[in-house]
């Protein structure tokens, strides 16, 4: 918790942060938001899982579950661009979780994306085909602005079980 999108009007790009423990119902709730929101699903995005983030709640068949629900909120809309969407991952224990995400699925054909994963922010942002400039609002997130928030602590997910 929390999971975080913020939007830069000036760049028009999306950054999605990843903190702490994260719950199956904090990315359920983004997913939702962005099924309301389909504009947020059709800009380029950056997501960045900071060094506290853990995933370790999260069971892999959940995630292939909410990737199947991607792939159908991706579905109707029409695409002129491949849309890029970077990742960074600073957590070593949400790094298993991050790469079941990323590799290995077809995000082109199914949702008009290509997906990658890099080490640094200067890579993601040449790869997002940003100006040394932009990529620097990239990494301080100057010109980002929240979104929506999402932090639902473990102690009410388990207790909604």
């Amino acid at each position: 918790m929390p999971v975080v999108l913020r939007h830069s009007p000036e760049l028009d790009l999306n950054v999605v942060e990843y903190h702490g423990a994260m719950t199956l119902a904090e990315l359920k709730a983004l997913a939702a938001f962005q099924a309301q929101n389909p504009v947020h699903l059709q800009r380029d995005a950056l997501t960045i899982v900071l060094p506290d983030a853990d995933f370790g709640a999260v069971d892999l068949d959940a995630l292939d579950a909410l990737f199947a629900r991607y792939r159908a909120m991706f579905a109707p809309l029409a695409f002129q661009f491949l849309r890029r969407s970077a990742w960074l991952c600073f957590s070593e224990n949400a790094r298993a979780h991050v790469d079941y995400w990323v590799n290995g699925r077809d995000t082109r054909s199914s949702m008009s994306s290509a997906v990658r994963s890099f080490d640094s922010f200067a890579e993601a942002a040449d790869w997002l085909v940003l100006t040394k400039e932009e990529a620097a609002l990239l990494e301080s997130r100057e010109s980002f602005e929240e979104v929506v928030r999402y932090e639902i602590p473990i102690r009410l997910v388990r207790a909604a079980l």
